[in-house]
């Protein structure tokens, strides 16, 4: 969309039916800064062009937010300029701006004409926005998540823009441990279009563990091949934690404002989740994005103490982590292959990339990490870049070897990047599967008990989405659960 001095007056000069061109409903003659300017409503969204320019602005109609009779309020501190008294000569639109890197940001503009030409285009407006979007939402807040300013941040920015929506929004700050996972048994979702979590991915994993099983009564959760039920409630994140993969994941990126205006937009889209089980025994648990194991599962282990240094704990065991040699292990496994989109160039090289489910593929080796990727990560066609689509029909999985300590970090950049080439480094070999499994071997070498004890640890320890998880054996059996979450989520054409 053409960028728009938000800011300014546009004056109505009339609204001009005579001269409405085929496909154009409403039209009407404007000055902008001094400026003649004409706004057409269409049937995609506003459109508007001042003398001299060769774009038009335009504002397509999911974008909308609202438009009102009345100005705006310009106090300080007030995120969403929420509407005051109503003065009949003039109106405001609120919309949604798209800007890079899947940014998008609340604007608004004022028209000004004569007292009664304003309501004709308030009442168009209004009959072609807010169609499906919700109307009710419940978000849980957890106030000491990342820097401990969740319930500010709802409040000067979340709270206000889903006032200006028209959005009935219930809110709960949780107040102690698991307090969310109460919520999730016990809250009756009927009454709510859908859940918003603010926090970090330890909060939706809360959620999560919990919304599953309350609506899969009856089906054995421990059995990898049993079909998961759709959650009926819709489910959005707020990315105020110190980790916030999920949102990245579904937004694009972990701007607060972002996730909120997803949610305004009530855009839904089915996603994908994983499910990670002993193998062959019980399931350990789910995830909506990334399993770690070994490298990033032994990093979260390391970093665990320091919590007080929030996200720099991270920094901080990364560059421990790096400093020495990664630790090892031997597995065996098998992964059964999926199909991967056939809109876009396979991101990694794979034998198997055409084969859709038609058998387990062995593999075995000494390996530094072993990791699933829910994002279905693939090459963009023409492009050097890689593109998200968790609506896919599986996971990146990854088997890491050993490499120096600069080459890894030179991949961690190229992977944050979205660099196409990153499944082509000499360390990784990458497939595309609907589900892995493996079994970690025990090592030749003789240890003390004290190494015994500490290997064991490490080996029977899983990261989902920055919370690592305790499991009983070495052996785990990890699945896609198809369709399982409706996911207020950027549109895909914007990542």
């Amino acid at each position: 969309m053409a960028s728009v001095d938000t800011e300014a007056n546009i004056s109505v000069v009339g609204t001009d039916t005579k001269e409405i061109p085929l496909g154009v409903r409403l039209a009407g003659e404007f000055t902008l800064s001094g400026k003649t300017v004409r706004l057409e409503l269409i049937d995609s969204g506003l459109t508007w062009r001042g003398q001299g320019q060769t774009t038009d602005s335009r504002v397509e109609w999911d974008d909308v937010i609202t438009a009102y009779l009345g100005g705006v309020s310009r106090g300080p501190g007030v995120k969403a300029r929420v509407g005051v008294a109503p003065q009949e000569d003039r109106f405001t639109l609120h919309y949604i701006e798209h800007q890079e890197n899947n940014i998008l940001r609340h604007k608004h503009v004022t028209f000004i004409g004569h007292a009664g030409q304003q309501k004709e285009w308030i009442v168009c407006v209004a009959d072609k926005t807010g169609h499906g979007r919700p109307k009710c939402l419940l978000t849980l807040v957890n106030p000491i998540g990342g820097q401990k300013k969740g319930a500010k941040l709802y409040e000067t920015i979340v709270g206000p823009l889903f006032a200006l929506a028209g959005i009935d929004a219930k809110l709960i700050i949780t107040e102690r441990f698991r307090h969310a996972e109460e919520i999730a048994k016990t809250y009756d979702f009927s009454t709510v279009d859908g859940l918003i979590v603010s926090g970090g991915d330890g909060l939706f994993q809360e959620v999560l563990h919990t919304l599953i099983p309350r609506y899969n009564e009856g089906i054995d959760l421990d059995d990898p091949n049993a079909e998961l039920k759709p959650l009926p409630i819709a489910l959005g994140t707020l990315p105020t934690g110190t980790g916030n993969g999920i949102s990245m994941s579904c937004h694009g990126c972990t701007d607060l404002e972002t996730g909120a205006l997803v949610a305004v937009r009530g855009k839904k889209h089915y996603m994908n989740i994983i499910s990670v089980h002993e193998y062959p025994g019980p399931l350990i648990g789910y995830a909506g994005c990334a399993l770690g194991y070994g490298f990033w599962s032994d990093l979260l282990m390391k970093t665990d103490d320091n919590r007080w240094l929030k996200t720099f704990r991270y920094h901080v065991g990364m560059a421990k982590s790096l400093a020495s040699k990664k630790r090892e292990f031997h597995a065996e496994g098998e992964y059964l292959p999926a199909q991967r989109p056939h809109r876009d160039v396979c991101a990694g090289e794979d034998v198997d990339k055409n084969a859709h489910s038609e058998g387990w593929v062995k593999f075995s080796g000494t390996y530094t990490g072993i990791n699933g990727m829910l994002a279905g990560f693939h090459k963009v066609a023409g492009q050097d870049k890689l593109q998200m689509g968790q609506q896919g029909a599986g996971i990146n999985v990854l088997l890491e070897t050993q490499t120096g300590s600069i080459a890894y970090l030179k991949w961690l950049y190229h992977f944050q990047n979205m660099n196409s080439n990153v499944f082509h480094a000499e360390h990784i070999e990458e497939h595309y599967v609907t589900g892995y499994r493996f079994r970690v071997l025990e090592p030749e070498t003789t240890e003390t008990q004290a190494q015994t004890e500490k290997r064991d640890e490490l080996e029977r320890t899983i990261s989902f989405e920055g919370e690592f998880r305790r499991t009983k054996s070495k052996s785990m059996d990890v699945r896609v659960r198809p369709r399982v979450i409706q996911f207020y989520a950027s549109d895909y054409e914007f990542w």
